[in-house]
């Protein structure tokens, strides 16, 4: 698994090519997105997931809803910076990127007291 901050100035162009193996997110930080992204992977590996697709578990997670419409409207692809993960490797995030012209930014990294009940709501999804 990837994550990449990039820039997005065009999400219609980006949205058919998300879901399964790619996704775009709206979050304030890198490890929000890298502790949802792992909790994603391991709802499929378990059989626990509510979404069909991994891009689809993440937005839940990240949202804290069970709603997929509710998740891309908080948490969805649109005009700005997001981040980008990818389900596979490097290459794959590479490439994503060149193909769409996006332009990386470094990643925003959240405090402990602004982390925990972000990481508590991604949790939640589990439970609720």
């Amino acid at each position: 698994m990837v994550v990449k901050r990039v820039m997005v100035h065009a999400p219609g162009d980006l949205i058919p090519h998300l879901g399964e193996k790619f996704q775009l997110v709206s979050a304030d930080c890198i490890e929000e997105v890298l502790f949802a992204s792992l909790l994603s992977l391991r709802s499929f590996e378990r059989g626990t997931n509510r979404a069909k697709t991994l891009g689809g578990e993440l937005l839940l997670r990240l949202a804290g809803t069970h709603q997929i419409s509710e998740a891309i409207r908080l948490r969805g692809v649109k005009v700005g910076p997001h981040y980008l993960v990818v389900f596979g490797g490097e290459e794959e995030a590479r490439t994503f990127i060149e193909r769409f012209g996006l332009e990386e930014l470094p990643p925003e990294h959240c405090e402990g007291k602004i982390l925990k009940p972000l990481m508590e709501k991604a949790a939640l999804v589990e439970t609720i």
